[in-house]
């Protein structure tokens, strides 16, 4: 907390110190926050839980923590609302988005199955990844052929290559707070229009009865946003932007 004070007032500091040389505070960094699933869509369901009720709590507090760190922060959805995966790359895009992270909590037929795992756009790594991409594209317009037809330029893209800079460093950041954080890649229809670094965080394992019950403390998703914030914070530090 401590830490989050100094950071916030430092960031105050620069601003005042930028207006008074002329040149006016530096714009904030936009960061879109997509909370999975909604609506008709429920996402994962297990332990008397629903991924889209988890991931909206999460995102509601995300918004708030980067908010008191200086980003300008848009939620894709602030209610149980559906929207469609095309929709939410639209919202981001008309936002001019600087950073784009969807929420989801994930789920596995093995119950014991646990741990974060950040997702960028590429190839699946391996085949738990493909039915999750599965089962997180249901009810996109676009076919697998259309994704895969623009993926290779998307590669090349540097929007592509900074996300994946980004999922490294919060990697390092989540990993301190909460052990293992698994970097995987998969053809996420969400990560595909949003023209900035795009990443999707699956939070947990719905699935397991120890990771549903944190997944559903506001103290650990509280914990979650900080993590994911000083990753940020730290990625635009190391890539030179200001926030």
């Amino acid at each position: 907390m401590k830490a989050s004070l100094l950071f916030s007032s430092l960031f105050l500091c620069l601003n005042m110190s930028l207006a008074a040389a002329g040149q006016g505070p530096a714009a904030p960094k936009v960061i879109v926050i997509d909370a999975g699933h909604g609506g008709k869509d429920p996402g994962a369901k297990a332990n008397s839980l629903k991924e889209k009720d988890l991931v909206l709590k999460l995102a509601r507090q995300l918004s708030s923590t980067l908010t008191r760190g200086g980003f300008k922060v848009h939620l894709t959805r602030g209610t149980d609302q559906f929207l469609t995966l095309e929709r939410r790359d639209e919202l981001a895009n008309q936002k001019s988005c600087d950073l784009f992270i969807s929420l989801h909590a994930n789920a596995s037929r093995n119950r014991k199955a646990e741990g974060i795992e950040i997702y960028t756009l590429n190839k699946a790594t391996d085949s738990a990844s493909r039915r999750l991409a599965r089962r997180e594209n249901k009810g996109a317009a676009k076919s697998m052929k259309a994704v895969d037809a623009i993926l290779s330029d998307l590669l090349q893209t540097a929007a592509t290559e900074e996300a994946v800079e980004l999922s490294r460093t919060l990697q390092g950041a989540m990993g301190r707070k909460f052990g293992e954080v698994r970097l995987k890649s998969a053809l996420f229809y969400v990560l595909v229009g949003a023209k900035c670094p795009s990443l999707l965080v699956e939070t947990g394992f719905i699935t397991n009865r120890g990771e549903a019950k944190r997944l559903n403390s506001v103290d650990y998703r509280n914990r979650l946003a900080e993590a994911i914030r000083t990753g940020v914070e730290r990625h635009f530090a190391r890539v030179g932007g200001d926030l």
